[in-house]
């Protein structure tokens, strides 16, 4: 698989490190992978610092991103997307958020742990 990742538990949410040159069919193999594992996180939020990966640039893989997303994380309370400043599009969480999933997107790792810790 051309996606490398690393998940580290936190206090209320987990850290999803991505990087790689994955085509958009080992992404989207990637999101079905981390739906699994998320199953039962403590908080049910996560942070995917999204900033190694160095394909997947066209609106056309951003919006299938957004929906494989919202068919494989619903059970997710909150997911924030971490991405460099360059490659921020909103296409992907616009995607995810019309099937449901809280999802945003970030270019500060800092402003989406807050986002994520921060009470409703």
């Amino acid at each position: 698989m051309g996606v490398d990742f690393s998940v580290e538990q936190r206090s209320g949410y987990a850290v999803v490190r991505v990087g790689g040159d994955p085509s958009l069919e080992e992404f989207l193999g990637f999101v079905e992978v981390l739906a699994e594992q998320s199953r039962g996180w403590e908080g049910g939020r996560a942070l995917c610092d999204l900033r190694k990966v160095r394909t997947l640039k066209s609106f056309t893989e951003h919006y299938a991103v957004g929906e494989a997303v919202g068919r494989h994380l619903r059970h997710l309370r909150q997911v924030a997307s971490v991405v460099a400043a360059d490659r921020i599009t909103h296409t992907s969480e616009k995607t995810a958020r019309n099937a449901g999933v809280n999802l945003m997107v970030f270019t500060s790792e800092d402003e989406a742990i807050k986002w994520l810790t921060t009470p409703a």
